[in-house]
Order: C-alpha cells, then structure tokens, then sequence
C-alpha cells in the first residue's frame, strides 16, 4: 500500500494531522518485529545502528515520506532515516545491508531491488535539511497536519515521486 496512489490522496493525507493518518492507515498493521530486528533497529537495544527509532515514530516517517507498507517502502524508509543520522558510515551501512539480505528472516529480508531502494533512501535521507529526525519526539507533533510537517522538516514529496519513478 502505497500512500502516493494519486494525487487526491496525496492531498488528503496532507491534510489530515500525523495521528489521525497514523490511526487510519496503521492501526491494523502491527507486525511482530523478530529479535535480530530489533537488535539492531530499537533504540532500546545497545547494539542498534544509527537510524534507530520507535516503531510508532518509524510509522510516522512512513507517512510523511508518503510511503506505505511494501518490502520497496519499508527499505526506503529505512535508508532514510539511516542516510539523515549524521552517526551513519559505511561499516553501518555493510552491518545493515548484510543483516537485511542474509540475516533478517522473511518477509523482513531484503532483496538486491530492496537494496537499491534502501540506497535511494539513504541518498534522500542525507540530502534534506533536517537532520537526525529518527531523535525528533513526533508525539509534540502529532496533531499537526502532515503537509505542515513536511514542509517543516524539508520532505519534497514530489522529489520523492521523482527519486521513486527513475
């Protein structure tokens, strides 16, 4: 599922606040995140690479990249979030991709589309003016709607669009 289906939705969801979208779009999606994910994804473990954050606040990157649920959204996301933490380097980047290609079980396990995805991301994430946006407490902002907060941390939609048809 992806949110940039076309253009009326697009702008529906800009509208709506962070949670509201949060509620209708992932409130029946929750998954249960296999350990070695979590490992190295929660900030709540001590081995997580740089990019760690919530499940809740991963959600709400999702939505404000405009991204859904697939395999191809899920490793945008996290090449994001990754590429926008200025502690990212490259043996960070090998520990990930090769945890997500031949670690992580399925359907969490990347494939080389995947990969080349995640990359974009990575490339996306680094190049926006906000940084470190996996530390931002989004609970203060939850109730502001998505396009405000999109324009607020420098996330081009229609750059993404651009990044997602090459």
């Amino acid at each position: 599922m992806a949110f940039d289906l076309d253009e009326t939705v697009q702008l529906d969801i800009a509208q709506m606040n962070l949670n509201e979208v949060h509620s209708v779009v992932f409130s029946l999606h929750k998954p249960k995140i296999p350990f070695v994910i979590w490992l190295l994804e929660n900030p709540n473990s001590l081995l997580a690479l740089p990019g760690k954050i919530s499940l809740r606040h991963h959600d709400y990157i999702h939505i404000l990249l405009g991204r859904g649920i697939s395999p191809q959204d899920e490793a945008f996301v996290i090449g994001f979030t990754m590429g926008n933490d200025l502690k990212t380097n490259k043996l960070h980047l090998f520990i990930y991709k090769f945890f997500a290609k031949f670690i992580y079980p399925y359907p969490y396990n990347f494939s080389m589309l995947d990969l080349i995805i995640f990359n974009l991301g990575y490339i996306y994430g680094k190049s926006i003016k906000t940084k470190q946006i996996n530390k931002i407490d989004f609970e203060i902002y939850k109730t502001e709607p998505v396009g405000y907060l999109r324009n607020f941390f420098g996330i081009n939609i229609e750059q993404i669009k651009l990044i997602w048809s090459d």
